[in-house]
Formats: structure tokens, C-alpha cells, sequence
């Protein structure tokens, strides 16, 4: 049977550096990978994703949503792992605090985004984020929200993006 797996996550920018986390190597999920703050979605946020990674942002970093700004959904990532099928909200903001609490999850650092952040050991779904973010950064005052899917050729994993558009020509964004 198919599982669903729902997740909200957030790169938070400060100048010309993005909050990451460094996973403890003990974690069961993805150890000592580096990754976006977030995590998995309570049941009674299944349908407010955002409420979902304001409160992640908060347990993991001590950011309050008042610390933030201009925290936008820019991309939703979809992908199997097994009979799990896995749904990620991908939200990019700011902040002027760079004092942040310790997180039981890893370390949080702020990381140079013109230094080695690509030589990072990021996931498949983390790197390509950050790098169609990077490269597309220029049209993202479009307010659209880009849908991610992963594919495989074989055996080495592929995104495939698109613009997420209302059909009938109304705003996403009301």
C-alpha cells in the first residue's frame, strides 16, 4: 500500500547566506546530510503547510514568524522512496537575526551561498531546489509556485519542473 509523506521546509536568507542544517550522523532520516529547516507535517496541518513550517522554523531554530520575512511557497516537490510517496513544500524567506537556538535534530550554520554551499552533501531534492532557485532567481518576483517531480533514467534521478498556473487564468496568490 502507498503511504503518504508530507513535509514543509524553509531556506531562510540573511545577506548572501542561507540558514542550513547539518543532520546529526545518529538520526535515522537522512544522517549528517545538510539540509533546509523543516520537517513532516501534523495531522491537523495537512491542508496548512505554512502553519507547518512556521512551527518547524520555530522548534528547530528559535525564529519566530515575526523574525521572518517575505516567507513565500516558491516550490512543491514530489518523488517516491519506496511505497512512500513524499510531498514537499519548499518556502524561501528572510531574516535580519542570525542568532538562532541549538536544535537536537543538528547543527544550524549559516552558509556562504557564493562559498561551498554545493560542495555540501546535500539530497538529490535539496541540491536541484537550490539550484533552479539560483539560476531562475531573477524571475522569482513572478509570485509562481513550481512543481517538482522526480524521475528516473536509469537509475540516476531527474527533476522535472513546471509552473504550477491556475487554468482559469486567476491568481494562485488571490
Amino acid at each position: 500500500m502507498i503511504k503518504l509523506r508530507t513535509c514543509a521546509t524553509a531556506f531562510i536568507f540573511n545577506s548572501d547566506k542561507v540558514l542550513m542544517m547539518k543532520r546529526d550522523e545518529k538520526r535515522a532520516f537522512a544522517p549528517g546530510i545538510w539540509a533546509a529547516i523543516g520537517g513532516h507535517l501534523e495531522q491537523e496541518e495537512l491542508n496548512l503547510p505554512k502553519v507547518a513550517c512556521l512551527r518547524e522554523i520555530e522548534e528547530e531554530t528559535g525564529l519566530r514568524e515575526e523574525h521572518l520575512s517575505n516567507l513565500e511557497l516558491k516550490y512543491i516537490v514530489f518523488r517516491r522512496h519506496d511505497l512512500e510517496m513524499r510531498i514537499q513544500y519548499i518556502y524561501f524567506g528572510h531574516t535580519d537575526k542570525t542568532n538562532v537556538i541549538e536544535c537536537n535534530e543538528g547543527e544550524l550554520y549559516w552558509v556562504d551561498v557564493c562559498g561551498d554551499l554545493f560542495q555540501k552533501k546535500m539530497t538529490f531534492t535539496t541540491r536541484t531546489t537550490l539550484e533552479h532557485y539560483f539560476k531562475n532567481k531573477k524571475n522569482k518576483k513572478d509570485n509562481k509556485i513550481i512543481l517538482g517531480s522526480v524521475t528516473t533514467k536509469n537509475n540516476v534521478p531527474i527533476m522535472n519542473w513546471q509552473h504550477i498556473d491556475d487554468w482559469r487564468g486567476e491568481s494562485l496568490l488571490g
